[in-house]
């Protein structure tokens, strides 16, 4: 397995589906053997009070990426969240006026997909 280099840029905490179901969006660019992927959405639903589900169609295999979401949004919208934007540096975002800008990465173990 190689590393892949996950940097997380956002998240949009709820965001409504057609469903009318709420979940929280994270947006990502991996780094993966020389190429760039970016602007790759993750949905992070809750489930139960302890348990939620990451979904996301990665290029790569990376077994360790939905935990990796998850440290993500706790990181966003946890208790330092008020030292992380909620705007841009030109005021809130066109996108949504609630976008979380926090940028983290970290290193996964990866494959290409087969």
């Amino acid at each position: 397995m190689s590393d892949a280099i996950f940097v997380f840029h956002g998240l949009f905490p709820d965001v409504v589906q057609s469903n009318h179901q709420s979940i929280a969006q994270i947006l990502f660019d991996i780094e993966f053997e020389d190429h760039l992927h970016s602007h790759y959405l993750a949905d992070i639903e809750q489930i139960k009070p302890d348990e939620f589900e990451v979904r996301c169609q990665l290029p790569i295999d990376c077994p360790g990426f939905p935990q990796a979401a998850l440290d993500y949004y706790q990181y966003a919208i946890g208790p330092q969240k008020n030292t992380i934007s909620h705007s841009g540096p030109k005021g809130a975002s066109v996108a949504t006026h609630n976008v979380i800008r926090a940028q983290w990465s970290t290193r996964l173990e990866a494959k290409a997909l087969s």
